[in-house]
């Protein structure tokens, strides 16, 4: 956060750190993980965080960089992408796995830190949370785009928590992020998705939806179309926020890999 280290994510196991001035290489740590590393993000002006294909998270330390603060265990498959909630303190992590775990890393021992499991959708790719922290988008290979608006980590939704995924196609040009938006909004889980059987609509509006006060992890689905792959589907791979929170950015490719 105070812009005095760069870091960077390595494929073979390894974390660099440069100073980003005068672009002098500081460290290399060369065991960092067991496998890809994937994602850092930094908690705080000395703290940052590591995921990776190992299936861990690791708490650095740059004031000790010879050893690691601690390792975090809990996903179960390849860990993509680290989320940190400035408002709770609390890490989030998403993996191949299909869950987002939140980590209190104000009581981390030697040992890891409490976790538990906020969300599980099948097919996850990507996990973002928006500059602000009050929504959380998750990209799929199924070519889907959730948006939990109002977010509440410290509430945890069960797997079924919603009923069937209930999704409407909507274009790419639609603001996917403006939380004053009274467009419809599709609403359901993508838990118990089958990608073969049809998609029935139930469409819900944002006003309607605060009438009765501003509900907490409301959950919105999008189908954004790709030109020319209405029929043959797409898998958002990636998923990037601007700065202000204002746009998203997606990279889909098609589910014959013949195009991006």
């Amino acid at each position: 956060p105070c812009r005095s280290v760069l870091t960077v994510a390595c494929e073979q196991t390894e974390v660099l750190l440069f100073d980003p001035i005068s672009s002098k290489h500081i460290k290399t740590l060369s065991e960092a993980h067991e496998d890809c590393v994937n994602n850092i993000r930094f908690l705080d002006n000395r703290l940052f965080a590591t995921c990776s294909d190992d299936t861990t998270i690791a708490l650095w330390d740059l004031r000790k960089l010879n050893t690691k603060v601690c390792t975090l265990h809990g996903h179960t498959s390849w860990v993509k992408n680290i989320e940190y909630d400035t408002n709770t303190r609390l890490l989030v992590t998403s993996g191949f796995d299909g869950n987002v775990i939140i980590w209190d890393t104000n009581r981390c021992t030697e040992d890891g830190c409490p976790h538990k499991k906020f969300f599980h959708t099948r097919f996850l790719m990507r996990m973002r949370l928006t500059p602000d922290c009050s929504k959380m988008l998750i990209s799929t290979s199924s070519g889907y785009l959730l948006i939990l608006h109002d977010l509440d980590l410290n509430k945890s939704l069960e797997v079924g928590s919603y009923p069937i995924l209930r999704a409407r196609r909507t274009t790419s040009s639609s603001d996917i992020t403006s939380s004053g938006s009274s467009g419809p909004r599709a609403v359901g889980s993508p838990c118990h998705q089958n990608d073969s059987g049809p998609l029935s609509e139930k469409h819900m509006s944002r006003s309607s939806q605060r009438e009765g006060g501003s509900p907490r992890n409301s959950l919105e689905v999008l189908t954004p179309e790709v030109p020319g792959e209405r029929d043959r589907g797409n898998c958002i791979t990636s998923l990037q926020l601007h700065p202000k929170g204002w746009a998203t950015l997606l990279r889909c490719s098609s589910n014959t890999d013949d195009q991006e």
